[in-house]
């Protein structure tokens, strides 16, 4: 899979693709039906309206958003956690078409002066780092006289194209440094910008957006520190470092990859001085930046990631949740809701779909696992996979102790930070295995694509447009395309936060740009010679 110009696989129909997916996404998702959306937004207004921090225990959600639960519905798996009424999207369809309209012109025209009035309801987002809420605080000020669900998916747009933007750069940059070239490298990024949960962590407003772009760029930073340690790097490197704590505190998992980069960077300089100027100059900007945040953390809560789930626990209370802990099961919900899981609704995709996927994910990172050793840089981003999946076990652990057995698994949003780096491992091992492995990528390819198409036409559109049968049968979701077209145009118009013209337009843009990527990736995957892709770094 080598030596295929980058602008013959269509960099830039992938970025369209991507950027058109987001925005549909954000488009059809329902207000609040994002992973705690209303919280993270509780968040962002607090910083907009009031200009201070929020504190746990202490903030609360505005009157506008606990009076908003009034007018717009919410899944059945979240209402109980409202303790207050509300409607669920099953009731919702069922109201007549003028019912709706006056609930949405409600939704719209709610007293203003509400968002400057505390409600009863303690916003347990507060304690999120706060990079991503002052970011998206000014767009919140400068729309304050627009209603509310314009001003979420202004939001929502607003963090969904800079993620997909980032993403598409960094996972470029990325890939150029493990030596992954092109159609792999193409190929590998249609496979990100295909998976459901990458949208479903992004296209809600949410700190974990930016989480996923920034450990590309992170990498990418470590290892030109290795290829080459100048104290401007380190500077780089401890910066990023102290971004990725200021957006969610769990990226403090990556910070012993510092550590040992800093380490290789030491050995090739050979000068002690010069090494331990690095070591200063990098802890020192991650200490200058992030430092205020987690001293907060510690005079405030005593805790330093201010995570209330974590208080208490020791080692011995991990220790022992360790056999305790149902593994066959904490694993298969772990890997299949990474890959896809239906927003707050926590709807499933085809079990056999997603397992074969993940079997041919599994294959790929054994094939990666044989050479990985001969790059230096393949073994740091393996190495970051790893810190990273040590962490995902501690927080697994700290929600099942917290919940007393509840809670298995970590939320699903928390994996999508290591979909880059395993996606662009998995091409990478591909592209070293001559025909068979162009074959297995144009599988991968495929499949992906076909579940891109299901997620918006069998799984999304039908969720939100009023479909309400539980299996999705094709006979039934194609009578329901057809037969009644008028009443889910109906309910989208009232439901969703962007004009349903838009949504069909967006729909179109993406299945079009889908097929075109599909085919095009399939005519340069087996095109390439039967040769090896070179890999970078030294071991």
């Amino acid at each position: 899979m080598t030596g295929v110009a980058p602008r013959e696989t269509g960099r830039g129909l992938l970025l369209l693709y991507g950027l058109a997916s987001a925005i549909l996404y954000c488009a059809l998702l329902p207000l609040w039906e994002g992973f705690d959306e209303l919280y993270h937004y509780g968040y962002v207004q607090t910083l907009a309206h009031s200009a201070t921090l929020p504190e746990i225990g202490k903030s609360r959600l505005s009157m506008e958003l606990w009076t908003s639960l009034d007018f717009a519905p919410a899944s059945h798996w979240i209402q109980p956690y409202f303790e207050r009424p509300s409607t669920s999207f099953r009731e919702y369809f069922h109201l007549s078409a003028d019912e709706r309209r006056e609930r949405r012109r409600a939704l719209d025209g709610m007293d203003q002066t509400l968002r400057y009035q505390p409600s009863r309801r303690d916003n347990y987002e507060a304690k999120q780092s706060p990079l991503t809420y002052l970011l998206m605080a000014p767009i919140e000020w400068m729309m304050a006289a627009r209603p509310l669900t314009q001003r979420v998916l202004a939001l929502r747009l607003a963090l969904s194209i800079a993620t997909i933007t980032l993403l598409w750069l960094g996972f470029g940059g990325l890939a150029a440094r493990l030596g992954l070239k092109e159609p792999a490298q193409s190929a590998a990024l249609f496979v990100l910008f295909s998976v459901q949960m990458v949208y479903a962590a992004t296209c809600h407003i949410a700190n974990d957006a930016l989480l996923a772009p920034w450990l590309l760029f992170f990498l990418i930073a470590l290892i030109d520190l290795c290829e080459s340690p100048t104290a401007r790097r380190a500077a780089i490197a401890g910066l990023l470092a102290a971004a990725g704590t200021l957006i969610k505190s769990s990226a403090v998992a990556f910070l012993p990859l510092l550590l040992a980069t800093l380490l290789i960077a030491i050995r090739r300089r050979r000068n002690i001085q010069d090494a331990l100027t690095m070591c200063a100059i990098s802890f020192g900007a991650l200490l200058a930046v992030a430092g205020p945040w987690f001293a907060r953390n510690l005079i405030l809560y005593h805790n330093l990631t201010a995570a209330p789930e974590t208080a208490g626990i020791g080692p011995a209370a991990l220790l022992g949740a360790l056999p305790r802990l149902p593994w066959r099961g904490t694993i298969a919900l772990t890997l299949h809701s990474a890959l896809w899981t239906g927003n707050s609704s926590m709807t499933t995709f085809s079990a056999f779909t997603i397992n074969l996927a993940l079997i041919l994910f599994a294959v790929c990172a054994l094939l990666w696992m044989r050479h990985i050793h001969k790059s230096r840089n393949e073994i740091l981003v393996a190495m970051s996979i790893g810190f990273y999946g040590v962490a995902l076990l501690l927080i697994t652990f700290a929600y099942f102790i917290s919940s007393s057995g509840g809670v298995i698994a970590p939320m699903a949003w928390y994996m999508e930070i290591l979909l880059p780096p395993i996606i662009a491992g998995s091409f990478l091992a591909l592209s070293r295995h001559g025909r068979a492995g162009q074959w297995m990528a144009v599988v991968v390819v495929v499949l992906w694509g076909y579940v891109a198409a299901v997620t918006w036409l069998g799984k999304l559109l039908p969720l939100y447009g009023g479909f309400e049968e539980q299996q999705v049968h094709a006979g039934k979701l194609w009578n329901w395309y057809w037969e009644q077209s008028s009443q889910r145009t109906s309910i989208l118009s009232t439901l969703c936060p962007g004009p349903v013209w838009l949504i069909y337009l967006l729909l179109a843009i993406v299945l079009a740009s889908m097929g075109l990527l599909i085919m095009r990736l399939i005519r340069m995957l087996l095109a390439q010679p039967e040769s090896t892709n070179s890999a970078t770094g030294k071991a």
